[in-house]
């Protein structure tokens, strides 16, 4: 019942609505540390399209980080109905969104997931960032997928990890560890990277390279969560392989062929 009202429109629209106004006031009564600059200012200069990460349980503070850079953020959601809300509190934030092809609403997922590969792409090559949560839609918490990577190898872009804390918040128990960010307190966003893919990496160097963005991103949030003082977020346990994301070796494919 929860979820059913949840999911309509003008209920989402409300919700997007304060929450756009929430973390406005969020933003500008935190007290902010920046570390890493010498990764994001050059990526932002640059005036080149490029791939930024953070973890699922951090994405509501992203907007803390937008600068007047050139580049417009492009944030892929997934096509769920959970998806459905976060997408329009995005659109509330100014920030466009990547759903999947704008042509079909294909069956297929491996369609599906090449039409969204191809959209980024494009963003991409228009000299925008493209923003994507590798540990989402649904976990393992904190476990990088193959989906940046894979982008980077395609579209010669590279990769940058931003990772968000604040001291006064409110964790919850969700497989992400979410973590709702409250007012007047003081806060610490860190830049760092950037990865780059070459355009011939074979599987080996794609993991590799996703072991590396992966070990990355948890330094920084974990040095995040230490400077302010919060619980530490943990990494959930290995699994045997990892969570693809909405890219895999399948969608490569088919957008190669097109």
């Amino acid at each position: 019942m929860f979820k059913r009202f949840m999911n309509l429109k003008f209920v989402q629209v409300i919700l997007a609505l304060f929450l756009r106004g929430y973390m406005g006031l969020v933003r500008w009564t935190t007290r902010w540390q920046v570390e890493g600059l010498d990764v994001s200012v050059p990526l932002q200069e640059s005036g080149e399209g490029f791939i930024a990460c953070i973890w699922h349980s951090r994405f509501l503070m992203a907007n803390a980080g937008w600068t007047k850079m050139s580049q417009k953020p492009h944030f892929l959601i997934s096509k769920s109905r959970d998806g459905d809300l976060v997408a329009t509190i995005a659109k509330f934030f100014g920030i466009n969104v990547i759903r999947g092809s704008r042509r079909a609403k294909y069956k297929d997922k491996d369609k599906r997931g090449a039409g969204a590969l191809r959209e980024m792409i494009d963003v991409i090559n228009n000299g925008d960032c493209v923003v994507m949560t590798p540990d989402g839609p649904r976990g393992p918490r904190m476990r990088m997928g193959e989906g940046p990577i894979r982008l980077a190898k395609l579209s010669g872009a590279p990769i940058g990890a931003y990772a968000l804390s604040v001291s006064n918040n409110k964790v919850f128990g969700s497989w992400d560890r979410f973590m709702f960010p409250l007012p007047f307190g003081r806060g610490k966003m860190i830049f760092a990277g950037p990865v780059y893919v070459a355009k011939d990496a074979n599987s080996a160097d794609i993991e590799e390279a996703r072991l590396g963005l992966e070990e990355i991103l948890n330094q920084a949030s974990q040095d995040c969560d230490r400077a302010m003082g919060s619980e530490i977020i943990l990494p959930a346990d290995k699994v045997k392989g990892h969570a693809k994301g909405q890219i895999d070796n399948q969608v490569e494919k088919k957008v190669r062929k097109t």
